[in-house]
């Protein structure tokens, strides 16, 4: 099924379709929307997806009126699709980084969670961590009650769930967080600079020191715990999961914080860098042969109106999430994003390496992430036999959710 002839309008809606069994949207309101984004048009694809978030929340009050209040499930459904709607909204306005759409979205798109948040039986609690290197680390964590409604007792397993280049922990609760919960792990999400809340609130893109925002969470569940709080947490059975460039994220923490008992690359990255040769393979060419003017003149064509949307949209979120001006810039430091020099050798944990063989932007790899990691790693490859070919395994989350939480779980040693 196309979703778009637009290649990436198409994955986006695959992404967010996925969601659904979590909690992230509904199926044919999504389908219905997705048919009436025009293909290549950031303006068409912000103004629909954010008319059904007010469509969406408009439903509490026509069911109000007609048929009573409304369940606390009721409202925290419709809170958690509003959210995530607003959270789609505006993945493709990012040439702009003034654009108040931006920050906008943002507020809508966290006030909406929190609320929903709050109408769970057991609500997450928001953490704010102060780091020695400028920045917050911005999370939540949520504490396991149940196993297949059967009560949990005493710490349990925990993963510490991170997005990529550009998803937010509210995301990323909708594909890992409830399946990890459902299963009794106790989940810790987190964002850190060059994700939303640290790109609106604190302005700080991206850093390869990836472990400068794990470790400082490690920390924080150990510092609690010597004062008789967080004792739900097995500290001792910690999982880091990282979706989409989120798996470079987490092999690079992984590599230098060696408290971790496992680690999940969904998919496996080995050099962000090669993501631009695909994307711009003139401007990247440029930038090897040191021709940074030659490289930001091509690199500039990419982010024109009427430019594919991927390279497009690559070239407007890369310097908006990066905080940079040029592409010769941007490229420097996804230079520096790379498993390679022995990085990869360093992580001691077992680690598991999802391979989408249909993957649009690290195709090829997840198996050098897993060569390199050596028997420590499992190769776990995803092809179209299970509907689970696409990046990050979009539209098969229930599938890739059986595959990761289950062998977390043969880890911990749970099951």
């Amino acid at each position: 099924m196309q979703l778009s002839a637009d290649t990436q309008y198409h994955y986006e809606g695959l992404r967010s379709l996925g969601t659904v069994r979590y909690g992230g949207g509904d199926v044919r309101e999504q389908l219905n929307v997705l048919a009436k984004i025009k293909p290549g048009d950031p303006e068409s694809w912000y103004s629909e997806w954010h008319a059904l978030a007010h469509r969406v929340l408009a439903t509490i009050e026509e069911s109000q009126s007609t048929t009573g209040p409304l369940s606390r499930v009721s409202l925290r459904e419709v809170y958690f699709r509003a959210s995530h709607y607003f959270f789609l909204e505006d993945f493709f306005i990012h040439g702009n980084p003034e654009d108040p759409r931006i920050a906008e979205s943002y507020a809508q798109s966290t006030k909406y969670f929190d609320l929903a948040n709050e109408l769970l039986p057991f609500p997450g609690k928001k953490m704010v961590l102060p780091t020695e290197y400028g920045f917050n680390v911005h999370g939540m964590i949520f504490q396991a009650h149940h196993i297949d409604g059967m009560p949990v007792n005493g710490p349990r397993p925990t993963l510490i769930i991170g997005g990529g280049f550009d998803s937010n922990y509210q995301e990323t609760m909708h594909v890992f967080g409830f399946a990890a919960l459902d299963r009794g792990y106790n989940v810790i999400l987190y964002e850190g600079p060059g994700q939303p809340t640290l790109l609106v609130k604190e302005k700080r893109g991206f850093i390869p020191e990836w472990e400068r925002v794990v470790t400082p969470i490690i920390d924080y569940v150990e510092s609690e715990q010597r004062s008789g709080r967080l004792d739900f947490i097995d500290s001792g059975k910690l999982g880091l999961v990282g979706m989409s460039l989120g798996g470079w994220l987490a092999a690079r923490a992984a590599a230098f914080e060696q408290r971790l008992a496992a680690v999940v690359l969904m998919d496996g990255v080995w050099n962000f860098l090669l993501c631009f040769r695909q994307a711009f393979p003139e401007a990247y060419q440029a930038f090897l042969d040191g021709d940074m003017r030659k490289c930001d003149d091509l690199f500039e064509e990419s982010g024109k109106p009427g430019a594919p949307t991927t390279a497009r949209w690559i070239h407007d979120h890369g310097k908006y999430s990066f905080r940079v001006a040029t592409g010769h810039k941007l490229l420097e430091t996804a230079a520096k994003m790379t498993l390679e020099g022995g990085i990869a050798e360093k992580i001691t944990c077992p680690t598991f390496v999802g391979d989408a063989v249909d993957d649009l932007f690290f195709e090829g790899q997840p198996a050098k992430v897993a060569e390199a990691v050596g028997p420590k790693a499992t190769l776990a490859v995803f092809d179209e036999a299970d509907a689970a070919s696409a990046h990050c395994q979009s539209g098969a989350l229930i599938y890739a959710n059986q595959r990761i939480m289950d062998w977390f779980g043969n880890v911990v040693g749970v099951l």
